[in-house]
């Protein structure tokens, strides 16, 4: 039993099949279109959402990704804390008048900003490395530890010193996971003439 050969196909229903063929092509380019635009704008949007530089007191910096992020007007703070009471805390401070030298800002800042509130934590940083510029800034950088519910945890100190002027961030965490969060928020940190 053969159905239809091609050449005894009516030529009216070869027409519609062809217009038919056209119209579903037409339709199927129309929807990769409207998909590739549909990429375009959220690769765009996306794009700008993580381009956008926030600001406060001196610092430009871009807000870390799933952080909360809480405003005082002597400080920015952004906290995660996990399921397993893991945590990180990054915090930008406003600045002050700069005292006689670099390590007495230093000190200052680390009695402040990491003794007060960590009660447990190092005196003295266990280590400070100092006189690199960051944007035109004298940097100096504090690392030590703390103890939260007896584990072991980190806290740096970056301290920045221009002319009459200190201003100062720190990172204090709990686990090597926030190391890299930590780091890209860190490279992203700026600081205005």
């Amino acid at each position: 039993m053969v159905l239809c050969k091609k050449s005894s196909i009516n030529p009216v229903f070869k027409g519609l099949y062809y217009s038919v063929t056209a119209c579903i092509f037409t339709f199927k380019f129309q929807i990769l279109k409207r998909y590739i635009l549909f990429t375009a704008v959220l690769i765009f949007l996306n794009t700008i959402s993580f381009a956008q530089t926030d600001s406060f007191d001196v610092f430009k910096y871009h807000t870390p990704d799933f952080f909360i992020k809480s405003e005082l007007p002597s400080r920015v703070q952004f906290s995660m804390k996990n399921n397993d009471t893991s945590f990180c805390l990054i915090t930008l401070y406003k600045s002050l008048p700069a005292q006689a030298d670099v390590r007495k800002d230093v000190m200052a800042q680390w009695n402040e900003y990491v003794l007060k509130p960590f009660s447990k934590a190092d005196k003295k940083p266990g280590r400070i490395y100092t006189q690199q510029l960051w944007d035109g800034w004298v940097s100096t950088v504090a690392i030590g530890n703390f103890y939260q519910n007896k584990k072991k945890c980190v806290v740096m100190l970056s301290s920045f010193r221009k002319s009459k002027t200190t201003v100062c961030a720190s990172y204090a965490f709990s686990s090597n996971i926030f190391k890299g969060p930590v780091e890209k928020f860190s490279q992203q940190l700026h600081l205005q003439h």
